[in-house]
């Protein structure tokens, strides 16, 4: 139950973040890289204070393979994805962005079965897909 509860305080704050978001690039002159450069100076001042709160200074459970996966998936998501997210922010605005960039979940999908050899079940993962691209289609065009 305790994991249930973390990823809904999770998605909740991911639901609020984009009108900051919004509210700091729209109808501005501010740039997607400089945009996220400074998003990220922000999540380092929250991950220091939470660092402090917690007192989970330790990095030795990381080892140079585990360090160079977090590194990638901090340059793909955190660099490049929300670079073009804030471009597409931009453009379309927060009510069309963050569904359409929710669909990352078939990706994982893909990815984890491409990559890591993982299994899933093919209907599920059929009929889950149908649904994101159904829910995503009725925002997109409501």
């Amino acid at each position: 139950m305790k994991g249930v509860t973390l990823a809904i305080v999770s998605a909740l704050l991911w639901g609020i973040a984009p009108l900051f978001d919004k509210l700091a690039i729209v109808n501005s002159k501010v740039l997607p890289i400089p945009a996220n450069t400074v998003r990220c100076l922000g999540a380092v001042a929250a991950l220091l204070t939470l660092a402090v709160i917690t007192g989970e200074w330790s990095f030795s459970a990381i080892d140079m393979k585990r360090a160079i996966y977090l590194v990638l998936a901090g340059a793909i998501a955190g660099g490049f994805a929300m670079v073009t997210y804030y471009a597409a922010l931009k453009e379309l605005g927060a009510g069309k962005t963050v569904p359409l960039t929710s669909i990352y979940p078939l990706f994982t999908v893909i990815f984890s079965v491409l990559i890591l050899g993982e299994r899933v079940n093919v209907t599920r993962a059929i009929l889950g897909t149908l649904l994101i691209v159904c829910g995503v289609v009725l925002v997109m065009f409501s």
